[in-house]
């Protein structure tokens, strides 16, 4: 009987993938391209073949990242411009919210954002190019369209600077998920962050958000 064919990956993937996890661990002057190209298996020359060098690279690398994300995150984004028209319906849009935050706990509890984080992380710090490409990419996007459903959650009562900041806080509280991930463990006693795990910070998140909108469509200070 013949076994299971698997995907094939990609030269430019492969390279991709080793070059995330290394540049998250050492940064872009720390990590070796020889040792990129050599945990890929390809020659050095295939690096400056594919993206002109180590700099192309690491550029390569964002974009990925930003790709991979926004690729995830899209079905959960894909009606925020239609409910946040005009007359957006403040309950479609606290739905969507629901959706996005609960898509978002899946991608940021998953182990492929682990190398991920680490190198968005270090851009956090110390921003070179790759974090515009970051930015503008995934980053800038995916917050104009939940700042938008925040404001139009809210039934426009909050200005958009506000939406905007609560916006912040909103994804700050997912990505702890990620980039805390050993306190949170530490701190909740668990061994990983599984289907059960990802269920209960799923539904806190959300009573968070229906309390904030809750008193946001109120017009009172949440």
């Amino acid at each position: 009987m013949a076994g299971t064919t698997q995907p094939r990956v990609s030269t430019t993937d492969h390279l991709l993938t080793i070059a995330i996890d290394r540049f998250g661990r050492a940064g872009l002057e720390g990590a070796s391209t020889r040792d990129i190209a050599g945990a890929a298996g390809k020659p050095l020359s295939a690096i400056t073949y594919h993206f002109g060098g180590k700099e192309g690279l690491y550029l390569a690398a964002a974009e990925h990242i930003a790709n991979q994300l926004g690729g995830w995150l899209a079905p959960a984004l894909a009606r925020s411009h239609e409910i946040c028209a005009e007359d957006g319906d403040p309950q479609a849009a606290r739905a969507a919210l629901h959706g996005i935050l609960g898509a978002a706990i899946v991608i940021m509890t998953r182990e492929e954002t682990e190398a991920f984080a680490r190198f968005i992380v270090r851009e956090q710090a110390d921003p070179t190019e790759a974090f515009t490409i970051l930015y503008d990419g995934v980053m800038g996007p995916a917050s104009d369209r939940v700042c938008a459903l925040v404001h139009c959650a809210a039934g426009k009562r909050i200005t958009q600077a506000e939406a905007r900041l609560r916006t912040l806080m909103l994804i700050g509280q997912i990505l702890m998920f990620r980039v805390c991930r050993a306190t949170v463990l530490r701190g909740m006693g668990w061994d990983a962050i599984g289907p059960a795990e990802q269920s209960e910070i799923r539904r806190i998140a959300g009573d968070n958000l229906d309390a904030i909108l809750d008193r946001l469509a109120t017009g009172e200070p949440a």
